[in-house]
């Protein structure tokens, strides 16, 4: 352990809920109303949010999909039932807005390509 920072989270007075959405190349269109969506969801439904701390962004281009990262900040410790509902709220915010805006997410691996 030397060197290395250790944390006790139950001391945390602030947690995070990050996800990384895989969205299909046929909603590339769709994607800014869907940034909107999904804060005003999180916004409306999840009370303990640090202001100014909420972020959904287009962040990538992948072979098979386009990569949408959301990153929230709440004023609950990581750790216990608290975190764990808010986070639930969270994730169903990030579902109920991609049914509200028509986008698909796409599921499975990425296989590599061969030549």
């Amino acid at each position: 352990l030397t060197g290395q920072r250790v944390y006790n989270l139950s001391r945390t007075p602030n947690s995070q809920v990050k996800q990384t959405l895989r969205i299909s190349y046929e909603d590339a269109s769709k994607i800014p109303l869907l940034l909107d969506t999904i804060k005003d969801e999180i916004q409306n439904d999840c009370d303990k949010l640090i202001p100014g701390r909420l972020h959904a962004h287009w962040s990538n281009f992948e072979d098979d999909h386009l990569q949408v990262v959301v990153d929230a900040h709440f004023s609950i410790p990581p750790t216990g039932r608290m975190y764990h509902d808010n986070r639930q709220k969270v994730l169903q915010a990030i579902y109920n807005a991609a049914k509200k805006t028509g986008v698909h997410f796409v599921v499975g691996v990425a296989h590599a390509h061969t030549k």
